[in-house]
């Protein structure tokens, strides 16, 4: 049998050749030993340290003092990879073009350029990039280099607005495609995000963006390839839906820079880059990357707590969750930020190596796994990687926007004037509810489903499908909430959802208090006590729901004095054999995670995965956990961690009682899989299964149900 490939560690390092270089390469080699990493990917005048776009001649140190490092490397088989820090430059910060550097400026949607980053499509600036990256990698032979996340046209800094590129080239460029003589940033950018349809130049504004981003990109890797050919090319990634604002076509990228027979090497962006509650901590962001993913891909997230670094920033402990999580939704290794970018070794951190090394056997033993996010178990989030180009933008005459930026008087132009940022969505709210809920779910571009499949969507995501796309996702179970009602109604499929009209109101307008569920839904409860939970601090306004004949509801928003106003929930069967819930919320507004999550909140969703259909629902009860769940060779696959600070007494997980039919239980424990017996009992077709594990805060419980 083929031994697995052990779990990859990528510390993600600047060694900095003007700091105590020895004593560094000292520090850095304890550091491998201590750890057991498997490659350095060194950052070449990053962040702190970084005076401008780097020239050779400034490199050439650094290059150096990575070449002494790679002497010692050789004995324990580390590898180099290369992360030059720039390619567009992140932000300013007060910096400037060194001389001999004539790049034609990224000028954001407020008029303003940082001083230092360039149009992606200035041919300066493409050659200039070719070269330095060429140098790098004749000087270093690395086996990888990573382009860095300010390959984008967004977040350059708070003086561009969203970002670019308005300069006179795109100007140009772009009025060409949309058949006009000239066109202003002005006129652009309120076309962009005009209110209401979107305007026909929305469409080809991102096509534009597109351009910027591939024509380098093909540019850069003929360079690469040609100098370095076994070389593979890295890209790290940001936000999905901001990355949508851009047209940042993942696999048409990742295909311009991985050889056909490669697979992709990726970075997922895995936020947050300083310790944050761990219940609410999700990666929804780095599985919604993946899921962007036609191909196979190496896949290393990033473990990332700058500036601070260190324990300041991020605990050994809340580090290797983020890594376990990591290999829960497929990745096969990580990417390391833990110290500075400033020269001083690992002295911000002499624990975190042999912290690190710990884990090494739990590791490359849950590589076993060999766990695929495409084969995640229960709901399906829907999403689309063209939703930027789809949405709806509010009142954004009040949004600021060039007007807000620069003072510009707007009034007189076709449009009002907004900002790029308003195209962003929000795709991933489910995801955060049912982390938070302890359910089990994956990420979809397809709306084709198997019998029982549940697809959640949320924002604006529907309006990225015809018709007939919608028809066929109302045939299957749907989860929709307040904003996906509000489309479907506006479009005519409010028969299919069981909503005849809805409308908005807020708090100050009709003193909505709580949110009572129905005992024919929940069950009764001990001594005759309703089963209530907040409404008033979800969110403000929420909807007012108008329900056909024929829809079950399930909960109803009360006053204080419990007198009805309008329904918080309900399920509706439909014409063409779909089911759908709705409620009454729009998703993580106002104080939502206060007043939303409750013991009954996580009941009450548990009964309603089921009552839906129940495919693959794998559910944790009563303590608070995160869940992944996968389908594998050997049976299914489960992970609960606990994400509050009481350990866990026992594991109870709720899933189809026909997926444990004859199965047996193991569980993970020193690296190693044994048999456990848990308790079984089994109700209405639903298993709910005990397991007598004690989990301390930040610990995972891995299990496997062999089928």
């Amino acid at each position: 049998m083929k031994k697995n490939e052990p779990f990859k560690m990528i510390l993600r390092y600047g060694l900095d050749p003007f700091n105590g270089l020895e004593e560094n390469l000292r520090q850095l080699e304890t550091f491998i030993q201590e750890s057991t990493i498997n490659e350095v990917m060194f950052l070449l005048m990053p962040e702190e340290r970084s005076s401008g776009h780097p020239t050779e001649a400034l490199s050439q140190p650094w290059c150096d003092a990575i070449k002494e490092a790679q002497i010692m490397f050789a004995k324990y088989g580390v590898e180099t990879s290369l992360n030059p820090w720039t390619t567009t430059y992140h932000a300013g910060r007060g910096r400037h073009l060194h001389d001999g550097q004539s790049f034609r400026m990224m000028i954001g949607e407020t008029g303003a350029d940082n001083g230092m980053s360039p149009c992606p499509l200035c041919e300066d600036w493409q050659k200039y990039l070719c070269d330095y990256f060429v140098y790098l990698a004749k000087e270093i032979e690395p086996v990888a280099l990573w382009v860095e996340d300010d390959w984008r046209l967004h977040n350059h800094g708070g003086e561009m607005g969203y970002g670019g590129c308005f300069c006179n080239h795109c100007l140009e460029r772009f009025a060409k495609m949309v058949g006009e003589k000239s066109v202003t940033r002005e006129q652009v950018v309120a076309a962009v995000t005009a209110t209401g349809e979107p305007h026909p130049w929305r469409a080809q504004w991102l096509e534009l963006a597109w351009q910027a981003l591939s024509e380098p990109a093909r540019k850069l890797t003929h360079a690469l390839k040609g100098a370095k050919p076994e070389m593979r090319i890295g890209l790290m990634s940001s936000i999905p839906d901001v990355q949508s604002i851009e047209k940042r076509d993942w696999n048409a990228l990742m295909d311009i820079f991985t050889e056909d027979n490669e697979k992709y090497l990726i970075r997922p962006h895995m936020p947050p880059y300083t310790e944050e509650p761990p219940i609410t901590t999700t990666p929804g962001y780095s599985r919604q990357t993946i899921a962007l993913l036609d191909r196979d891909a190496d896949i290393y997230p990033e473990l990332e707590n700058s500036p601070r670094c260190g324990p300041y920033s991020s605990t050994h402990k809340y580090s290797v969750w983020e890594m376990t999580n990591g290999i829960l939704y497929g990745a096969r290794g990580i990417t390391i930020n833990h110290f500075d970018n400033m020269g001083m070794n690992t002295y911000g951190d002499r624990g975190f190596g042999k912290a690190l090394g710990k884990q090494r056997a739990t590791f490359d033993a849950l590589m076993d796994l060999k766990l695929d996010d495409r084969k995640a178990r229960g709901v399906k989030i829907l999403f689309h990687p063209d939703v930027a180009q789809h949405k709806r933008t509010g009142d954004t005459a009040s949004a600021g926007g060039a007007k807000m930026y620069t003072g510009e008087d707007l009034s007189g132009l076709k449009d009002s004037g907004g900002t790029l940022q308003d195209l962003e969505a929000n795709s991933v709210e489910w995801s955060k509810v049912f982390y938070i809920l302890g359910i089990s779910h994956r990420f979809t571009r397809s709306i084709e489903g198997a019998e029982g499949d549940i697809f959640a969507v949320s924002d604006q995501t529907l309006r990225c499908y015809t018709d007939d796309e919608i028809k066929k996702l109302l045939s299957q179970n749907m989860i929709l909430d307040l904003a996906s009602i509000e489309i479907l109604v506006q479009r005519g499929f409010g028969h299919l959802v069981g909503v005849e009209k809805v409308s908005r109101i807020k708090l100050e307008e009709s003193a909505y208090s709580l949110e009572e569920v129905e005992p024919s839904f929940f069950g009764e409860m001990e001594g005759g006590v309703k089963p209530r939970i907040c409404a008033q601090r979800c969110a403000n306004p929420i909807g007012v729901l108008d329900y056909a004949p024929g829809v079950e509801t399930l909960s109803t928003i009360k006053g204080a004095e419990f007198d009805p106003k309008f329904p918080g929930s309900g399920l509706f069967a439909n014409e063409l054999g779909g089911t759908v819930y709705t409620t009454c919320y729009p998703l993580g507004t106002a104080q939502f995670y206060m007043a939303y999550f409750s013991r009954v909140r996580q009941e009450y969703w548990s009964k309603l995965l089921f009552k839906m259909g129940g495919r693959g629902q794998t559910i944790a009860c009563g303590h608070p956990m995160h869940v992944h769940a996968h389908n594998i060779e050997r049976g299914i696959s489960i992970a609960a961690t606990n994400v509050v600070y009481d350990t866990a007494e026992q594991v109870v997980i709720q899933l189809p009682a026909e997926d444990i039919k004859g199965a047996n239980f193991q569980t993970f424990k020193n690296a190693q899989w044994v048999d456990i017996q848990p308790e079984v009992l089994i109700d209405d077709d639903v298993a709910t299964v005990t397991f007598d594990l004690q989990i301390p805060p930040l610990e995972t419980a891995f299990i496997i149900v062999c089928g």
